[in-house]
């Protein structure tokens, strides 16, 4: 049996972890609550009143600050190579004067 079995055994035996957060259930409605504007406090008491889940506001953020999803960077269309290019950074004045 070479590695590359093992390995296929290994994965097909092993059974899938339990998801890590309590909140996980719920990542959709606290994305929509969150960008109709809801505090992370309301959301906290509106999971504990009508879900039964206890979470605290922190908890709330982290879960969805972890979620949360990254601007792309924009593409630039080919012909805009020349106007993307980096320029040299302007000369910089010194801080503090020094000499008297």
């Amino acid at each position: 049996m070479n590695l590359d079995d093992k390995i296929a055994n290994f994965l097909r035996d092993s059974s899938a972890a339990p998801a890590r957060s309590k909140l996980e259930p719920y990542a959709g409605l606290i994305r929509e609550l969150r960008q109709r504007r809801w505090t992370y406090a309301r959301i906290a008491d509106a999971l504990r009143t009508e879900f039964g889940v206890m979470a605290a506001p922190s908890t709330v953020f982290a879960f969805a600050k972890v979620r949360a999803r990254r601007h792309q960077p924009a593409v630039l269309p080919a012909g805009d190579i020349a106007s993307s290019t980096p320029t040299a950074p302007a000369a910089r004045r010194p801080r503090f004067n020094l000499d008297g």
